[in-house]
């Protein structure tokens, strides 16, 4: 969560948070019931937690059977911290088959969640992106086949 300022999240800006995780398209009244306030005041808090950054954006999840194929990559670096290393991150994050980029700790330096069409766009990718790269040691790569869970949700504690 990148935050303009930090902001403390009571009980009902939680309630208002976990519901719009499940459906940000619900109207406002809707949304008012479910957690137990008004419609003024869920529009107040919503409106303040977009501007907070808490809210960071509202998009629409399309069903994975329309967008191709997934798949994880993980990669090791030669080196972990090179102007290289800053060069593949830049690029990663400007490139649209990869849809999230994560730098972890571990045996590798970055997972990656690449989606094409199919292999033969996989195999172009991996060669432009992975394969010529020398800053890169290793990779491997995980098709997924079937999605056991997926989630976007961010849980709260009470």
């Amino acid at each position: 969560m990148t935050n303009k300022r930090q902001t403390h999240l009571d009980r009902l800006d939680r309630a208002i948070l976990t519901a719009m995780q499940q459906d940000a398209a619900q109207p406002v009244a809707q949304l008012a019931q479910q957690v137990g306030s008004s419609e003024s005041s869920v529009r107040r808090r919503i409106r303040r937690l977009r501007a907070d950054g808490v809210i960071e954006r509202e998009v629409a999840l399309l069903s994975h059977h329309h967008g191709g194929i997934e798949i994880i990559v993980t990669v090791t670096m030669n080196e972990e911290h090179s102007s290289r290393y800053d060069a593949l991150k830049r690029r990663f994050q400007q490139d649209d088959a990869v849809a999230q980029c994560y730098r972890v700790t571990g045996e590798a330096d970055m997972i990656l969640h690449v989606r094409v069409m199919d292999m033969r766009q996989y195999e172009t990718w991996l060669e432009d992106n992975i394969l010529s790269d020398p800053a890169i040691r290793r990779c491997t790569s995980h098709v997924v086949y079937s999605r056991i869970k997926f989630s976007t949700a961010i849980p709260f504690a009470d």
